[in-house]
């Protein structure tokens, strides 16, 4: 199998049915949906689709996700959102990144201004990607988008599950890879903010911001 598809969902039945419609036949049988304890158990027909018995956090359904990926012998692994945020098109455009990197990253700002992004998380996101382009030599538009892809053998390399079950899973995935010097290429990818995206709030985007910055500072180690 060239490419698998990691699905972390919860409470966005509708959404879900919609990002999977989107995607082509051919990559059906790569699909890993995840159904992080949603209320109400999410259906996704034709579809390999795990579900945990209670809500346990993004990066414990990526965990489960890339888990299931791997098994499936998948060579790239990408993560699409089941809320829709992200352009399903161009999450799968990254596979064409994968061909000469690493890990690829969808950005919101390559070739735009990110103005779909509210003004508060734009100047955060800006803010997190410059301290890490510094600290890793790296030059990215953008750390923090959702939409990612990886190659699997890195992700093998990687001992993923010792990161949080949060939304700071994401950063020390990318953190602990950078500092291993790996490639990282990126592609622009169209996203929404509407009342079908699930997004956390300031509260918990601070709290993610300084989790950011820790990890920027000291990534997590690698075997």
């Amino acid at each position: 199998m060239q490419t698998a598809i990691v699905i972390p969902a919860y409470n966005t039945q509708s959404s879900l049915t919609r990002v999977l419609s989107e995607i082509p036949l051919e990559l059906h049988d790569g699909v890993v949906v995840v159904d992080d304890g949603s209320d109400q158990p999410l259906t996704a027909d034709g579809f390999h689709l795990i579900r945990h018995d209670k809500n346990r956090g993004y990066g414990a359904a990526q965990k489960t996700g890339y888990d299931a990926a791997l098994d499936k012998g998948a060579s790239r692994i990408l993560l699409l959102h089941g809320d829709g945020q992200y352009a399903t098109e161009d999450v799968l455009g990254l596979t064409d990144v994968l061909a000469a990197c690493d890990a690829a990253i969808g950005s919101r700002f390559l070739n735009m201004a990110g103005d779909q992004i509210p003004l508060w998380r734009r100047a955060g996101n800006r803010t997190l990607t410059f301290m890490a382009n510094l600290r890793f030599g790296t030059h990215v538009s953008e750390l923090h988008s959702g939409a990612r892809g990886f190659r699997a053998d890195i992700l093998r390399k990687l001992d993923y599950h010792r990161f949080s079950d949060d939304y700071i899973f994401d950063h020390q995935v990318l953190a602990s890879l950078l500092s291993q010097g790996i490639t990282i290429g990126e592609r622009k990818v169209a996203c929404a903010y509407d009342d079908t995206v699930q997004s956390i709030g300031v509260g918990p985007s601070i709290r993610y911001a300084m989790g950011v910055v820790r990890t920027i500072i000291n990534p997590p180690p690698h075997p």
